[in-house]
C-alpha cells in the first residue's frame, strides 16, 4: 500500500528528559491517549536541500520523510512530506542508487496523543531519553497550533527542561557516535 502526503506542517520542540514516567503521568492526567510503543530505525540520506530519512517502524511499516526546519531550541515550524510503503527494501534500493547513506538513528518511541499534539517519549540508542512534541497545524491556524503547543509544554512540566535545537542525527554527530 502506498500513500503520499504533501505540504504537511507542524510546530515541534525537543527536550532532554530522563524522567519519562513523570511526563507520561502528566500527559495521561491531561487526557492524552496512549498509542503504545514504536521501534523506529531512521536511515538518513545526503540531499542538497533539507533532510531525507527512510523510517522503518516495528520492522514492518516504512515511510520516506523529507523535511525542512530550523535548528533552534525554541518551538519551531517544520514542513514535511511523507510517503508510506509496504516495500521498504525496494525503496531503499532505489534511494541507494542515487544518494549516499549518511547515518542511522534507532529509537524506541512511546507515543501519546493530546488534542492535535503527538507526544513522543523517546529512548534513542547512544543518546539517552528525550521528549519530542509535534503539534499538527492541519485544520487549525498556525497561531492556534503554537498556543496549543505552548500549553502542552506547560501541562507536561517541560518549561525548565533543556531544549534541544537539532535532530537526533545531529546529536549523534556532535557526540561522535
Amino acid at each position: 500500500m502506498f500513500l503520499l502526503f504533501l505540504n504537511v506542517r507542524n510546530i515541534e520542540s525537543k527536550f532532554r528528559i530522563a524522567d519519562h514516567e513523570r511526563v507520561l503521568s502528566r500527559a495521561l492526567d491531561a487526557g492524552a491517549r496512549d498509542d503504545g510503543f514504536l521501534r523506529q530505525r531512521d536511515q538518513f540520506y545526503g540531499v542538497p536541500k533539507g533532510r531525507l530519512k527512510l523510517r522503518t517502524i516495528n520492522g514492518v511499516e516504512s515511510e520516506l520523510i523529507a523535511y525542512d526546519r530550523e535548528d533552534t531550541p525554541e518551538s519551531r515550524a517544520s514542513d514535511y512530506g511523507r510517503y508510506t510503503t509496504s516495500d521498504p527494501t525496494s525503496l531503499a534500493d532505489v534511494l541507494d542508487r542515487a544518494l549516499p547513506r549518511t547515518d542511522v538513528v534507532a529509537k524506541t518511541r512511546h507515543l501519546l496523543i493530546l488534542r492535535n499534539t503527538r507526544i513522543h517519549l523517546d529512548e534513542v540508542v547512544g543518546l539517552g531519553r528525550f521528549v519530542e512534541l509535534e503539534t499538527v497545524i492541519g485544520t487549525q491556524s498556525e497561531d492556534d497550533a503554537t498556543r496549543e503547543h505552548d500549553e502542552v509544554i506547560t501541562t507536561l512540566g517541560l518549561g525548565g527542561a533543556e531544549r534541544i535545537a537539532v535532530g537526533y542525527v545531529d546529536l549523534r554527530k556532535e557526540k561522535g557516535a
